[in-house]
């Protein structure tokens, strides 16, 4: 992996998933039982760590104790962020690492005042921006569409937001605002159940008849 991309990939939380001897399970878990993406995980995990000079070891470790001694909301906070930068494709990775170079460029004032503006968001909005640039900024209009849905959705959900097109995002925010609250959760189902190909067409052909 580049190190633009593991950089990217590393928000505070990824320190603890390599606490400690990577390559221990969890006790009482054999490892012939672990399904093989998860042996994969720990191996390349234990590369890693393996990998890392002394220095980086100890380092390592100082960043872990930091993270443990964070109230647990800000872990909290931290692992869904982590989760968040891990499911995004690689280009919004990249997006993100950029706009976080620029951000640490700014004077101190202009950082306090954006983040202030970040946090007096609705929280929902906040959480839009956890699913990167693209759809963090497209989150207003889908929000209304996605807000409580049920987990079993969630992955496809943002699998399919992701494979569509920038106009049928559009589209599907139009029509989440034109859709009365009680009737979005069928939206929602309806769209997820069209073919992946046929999606885009079908969401024109709801806005503009």
């Amino acid at each position: 992996m580049r190190t633009s991309e593991r950089r990217c990939r590393v928000v505070g939380v990824a320190l603890m998933l390599l606490a400690g001897a990577a390559s221990a399970l969890p006790a009482g878990v054999p490892w012939a039982t672990l399904p093989a993406a998860d042996r994969e995980r720990l191996t390349a995990r234990d590369a890693r760590l393996q990998a890392m000079s002394p220095a980086e070891r100890d380092a390592l470790a100082a960043r872990v104790a930091a993270w443990r001694a964070l109230p647990a909301g800000a872990r909290t906070r931290q692992r869904a962020a982590f989760e968040a930068v891990d499911a995004m494709p690689h280009a919004e990775r990249v997006r993100l690492q950029q706009a976080a170079a620029h951000f640490a460029t700014l004077p101190d004032d202009a950082r306090q005042a954006l983040r202030l503006q970040f946090d007096q968001l609705d929280l929902g909005l906040q959480r839009g921006w956890l699913l990167g640039p693209t759809l963090g900024a497209e989150w207003p209009g889908l929000h209304a569409l996605f807000a409580a849905m049920p987990a079993e959705q969630h992955a496809p959900a943002m699998l399919a937001l992701r494979a569509a097109s920038a106009q049928a995002r559009t589209d599907l925010a139009v029509l989440a605002q034109r859709t009365p609250p009680h009737e979005r959760d069928a939206l929602r189902a309806e769209w997820l159940a069209v073919p992946a190909d046929a999606r885009d067409a079908w969401l024109r052909t709801r806005v503009d008849p």
